[in-house]
Parts: structure tokens; sequence; C-alpha cells
């Protein structure tokens, strides 16, 4: 026997349908309730929290143990030691002496305390010290903060002291304390944890016996230190055996930098006003950075392919354009070069640029007071005959309303390998498209080619800073009509 339902079937359907989507709302709107009731931050583990309390100021990251029990002593777990103005002192001190010495005062008093409730914490990534101290009050203070670190394998030393905002009144510098980090403050576990180590305003005087911290060194970074001696600068590099990157800044006490190393792979030195001659025996060595006087240089680095360089503007460099000259022959191997040029360089380079046999990139910082020299350009292209990629970074300062004037530009110089030119700063002066349209017609192989009205600012250590335009571009499309009539289908231009 057959019962049929009085319930049409396609009804009856629909009644399950729209039945079970009540069903699915109501579990949802359950889940969200539970949800809206679970603390999923907390549930995270203790390590994790540690970890993103340590990016919090001091402050807020305290105050975070008001939340919970279970926040309670979270922050007192910090991965990073960062003791500074900002997170040790609450009012802000003048600039008379009194305030000074009770700044310091109220800066080590502020340490310690914090110290003191982080004591359980065993792990410390990076130590960070900026202050200014007042005749040497606090430096044995400094060395206790290193050796708390040091005892928590901390892998980061970073210790300036000299604020900008704070000029220094110590009459002695603060002495690094080689044997906490080396063979008396610290475990013989530790050795292997410093990985990083920077140092600014301060003295830096290793000994032979009491640097085996340093053996584990990957990054020196050296601002403004008081290196004492060629002998201690000796001891220094000779403890760092297993250091990839060197940055020597402003500092003291060193005339004859002379590097053996066979790890070492970035070599920066800037302004040390004192330094006669660099010696350079490595077979890692691949870029090197020099920024300061003319000096002796002695060079026995196969793979050193990148170079940085300020381009003197003294009369006694100009007879050889040095370092340019020099590098031609001591790195023929040279493949990426950085030069900074001043107003008066771009003659001086027309006329005696030599050739870089190897130079695949280019990037030229040309400073100008009216017109950018268009024949220093043309040498260029000569000088490097497969050179693939150049960036010309340009800064006029006095910008006039010219004609474009093609009957002064140097003879044609067709170049088979230049597939990519940026140029920046560009303000619409004649003298700049000048540079651009001789490049689109003498660059056979050009796929590329983008310009910038921004100026583009070198740091120093391979980093850039990018400033906006100072001035009106509404010249942008001027400089379009001009290069479009100059490019060829194959060539991808752009203006941004």
């Amino acid at each position: 026997m057959i019962i049929h339902s009085l319930w049409p079937r396609p009804l009856l359907s629909q009644v399950g349908e729209r039945s079970q989507i009540m069903k699915n709302q109501q579990r949802k709107k359950q889940r969200v309730v539970e949800s809206d009731n679970q603390d999923y931050i907390s549930q995270l583990h203790f390590s994790i929290l540690s970890n993103i309390l340590s990016s919090l100021k001091v402050k807020e990251a305290v105050k975070t143990s008001v939340l919970s029990s279970q926040w309670k002593h979270v922050y007192a777990n910090p991965s990073n030691l960062v003791l500074d103005e900002e997170n040790m002192l609450k009012i802000d001190y003048s600039a008379t002496n009194d305030f000074k010495m009770n700044r310091t005062r109220a800066f080590v008093r502020n340490v310690k305390q914090y110290l003191s409730n982080v004591e359980e914490v065993r792990k410390i990534e990076e130590l960070k010290v900026r202050f200014t101290f007042l005749n040497s009050e606090g430096y044995s203070d400094v060395d206790d903060w290193i050796r708390f670190a040091i005892k928590r394998n901390v892998e980061v030393i970073d210790l300036c002291l000299g604020e900008e905002n704070h000029l220094s009144a110590s009459n002695d510098g603060y002495v690094f304390p080689c044997d906490i980090v080396g063979n008396e403050g610290a475990c013989a576990s530790s050795f292997k944890s410093l990985k990083c180590l920077r140092l600014a305003h301060c003295v830096l005087a290793p000994h032979k016996h009491c640097n085996s911290g340093f053996s584990t060194l990957k990054t020196l970074e050296l601002l403004k230190v008081d290196l004492k001696s060629m002998m201690h600068i000796k001891i220094l590099l000779s403890s760092c055996n297993n250091l990839e990157w060197l940055g020597i800044s402003e500092c003291y006490n060193m005339e004859c930098l002379k590097i053996v190393h066979h790890k070492l792979k970035y070599l920066s030195l800037n302004l040390c006003r004192q330094l006669k001659a660099l010696v350079l025996h490595s077979t890692s060595l691949e870029t090197l950075e020099y920024k300061g006087n003319k000096i002796e240089l002695v060079f026995d680095a196969p793979r050193l392919k990148t170079f940085y360089s300020l381009v003197s503007d003294s009369i006694a460099c100009h007879r050889e354009v040095w370092p340019v000259f020099r590098l031609s022959i001591d790195l023929p191997q040279l493949e990426t070069l950085m030069l900074e040029c001043s107003c008066n360089m771009g003659e001086v380079m027309a006329r005696r640029l030599p050739t870089f046999p190897r130079l695949r990139n280019l990037e030229i910082i040309k400073v100008a007071i009216k017109r950018q020299d268009l024949w220093w350009v043309a040498k260029t292209l000569k000088a490097c005959p497969i050179l693939e990629r150049l960036e010309l970074h340009l800064k006029t300062y006095s910008c006039s309303d010219e004609e474009i004037r093609k009957e002064s530009w140097p003879p044609r110089c067709p170049h088979n390998f230049l597939k990519e030119v940026t140029i920046t700063g560009i303000r619409g002066h004649s003298s700049e498209i000048e540079i651009a349209i001789y490049l689109l017609r003498n660059a056979i192989s050009l796929e590329r080619m983008t310009i910038d009205p921004r100026t583009k600012h070198y740091l120093g250590k391979g980093k850039w800073d990018l400033s906006e335009t100072g001035g009106n571009w509404s010249i942008r499309e001027n400089v379009l009509k001009h290069l479009k009539q100059e490019a060829s289908s194959a060539v991808k231009l752009q203006i941004k």
C-alpha cells in the first residue's frame, strides 16, 4: 500500500532547505558568540608574545601587565633591550650641566630598575643603547648592561654614546669592554652568539688576549670611534675572522688600513680624515665603497667587482680623475661602478675618462650649476663598451629656459649593448633633455628608458633616498613630446 503525501514534493524540498538554512545560521551565530568570548592573542606562544611586546616602547609594554594574570609577566621577557631617552626618561632635561648630570643619573637609575624586572629573561636578541653621558658617569653601568646581555647570548649590540640632540660633554671617551665580550665576562657558549656590533662615539682598543668574542661577528660598523693605534686595528681585524660586512665612518687614529681577510664581502670607508693608505688582500671581497681624501690604494681582490666612490674635485686629483683612473688599471674585472661627481668634474671626465672593458652597470650622480654637460655622457659610452645599464641622477640647481642646441653636440657614438637607461632629477631643462635624446639616438639596443623628476640622494652603504621634485612638473608633456619623436618602437619610454 502506497500512501501519497498531501504536500507536493517540490514544496517539501523547499521546506527542508529553509529548515537547513536556519540551522546553519544558528550555528554560525553560536560560533560568533563563542569566538567573541575567546582571547586568541593570549593563546599565542609565550615567546611570540614576548617578541610582539619587544617592538613596543617599554612604557607601553609594561601597561599590558594589567590585562590579565597571564599577561602579568610577559613584558618582563623582552627579546630586545632598547635603552634610550624615549624609553627610560619621563621628563625632558635642559641643556645646563646640572640638569645634564641629573639626566644621566635618572637614566642610569631607570635602566637599573628596568633590568631588575627582566632578570629572568634567558635570551636577548639585541641590546641597543642611545645616550650621551656626562663626564664618564655611568660608563661602569654600561659595562654592566653589556655583561647582562652577553650572559643572555645577545646577537646584536648597538651602542651609540652621542645623541644628535645632546652634544657630548664627556672629556674621556667610553672604552668598549672587549674583555666582557671576550674571555672574562661571558661563558663559553656566549662566544657563538654575537653576530653584529655597531659602535658610535666611543673607544675600541682590543688586546690580544681579550677579544675572542669577536670571532663570530658577521657585521662590524664603527662611527666616530677612536681606534687608538695601528696595533689595535690589526688585533681587531685579526680577531674578526668570520666578518662579512665592515663599515668605518669618521674614525680616528687610522693612517694605514691593511685588510687581509678571506670572508669579508663588503667594505665601506667614509670620511676617515687621517687615512693615508688602503691595502686589500682578500679573495672574498665583492663590494668597496670609499668616500674621502685621495689615498694610496693597493688591491689584491680578484672578486671585487662593485665600487662606489665620490670623484674628487680638488686640483691635485684632476690630473688623473682620482680614483677613477686607477680603478681601470687596478680593477679591470670591475662590473658595477657608482660615481658622485661635482660641478666641475664633467669637463675633466670628458677629457680623461679611462676605459672599463668589463663594466656592465654604471650609476653617476652629476651636479651642475646651470647646464648639464653632454660631452662626458658621450665619453662614458665610449669608455664602457659593454655597458648594459646606465643610471644618471642629475642635480641642476639653476634651470633657465633655453632651446635644445643640437649643433653643439658631440659626434655620434653608437653603443651596441646598452639596454636600460634611467634618468632622475630631470626638471625640464634643455640640457637634461639633450642627454636623454643623445642616449636614444646612440643606444642601438636600448629597450627601456625611464625619466623620473624626483631626485635621488645616495645615503651610503647601498641605500638611496628618493625626494619629491621641488619644481613644477607641468612641463612633463614637453619632455614626453621631445623624447617620443626620438624613441623607436622597440624602446619602452616611461615618464613618471
